[in-house]
């Protein structure tokens, strides 16, 4: 399983990231989960949003 993790240029460290609302969150029980068998689809919308967003840099990371 993964996570998405981003941060805009003015954040110092990653945070976990809330796909569905377009957000950052503090608790990682609200943070996207993403299942192994999802993982080509993530990293094209990890793709798409880095290059739309280019104030932002979004990341997956393995969980645990």
């Amino acid at each position: 399983m993964y996570r998405i993790y981003g941060k805009d240029n003015t954040m110092k460290q990653y945070k976990a990231f809330d796909y569905e609302n377009g957000a950052f969150v503090d608790n990682l029980i609200y943070a996207t989960i993403i299942k192994d068998q999802e993982l080509d689809k993530a990293n094209k919308a990890i793709e798409f949003m880095n290059s739309n967003n280019p104030e932002y840099h979004f990341e997956i990371r393995k969980v645990g």
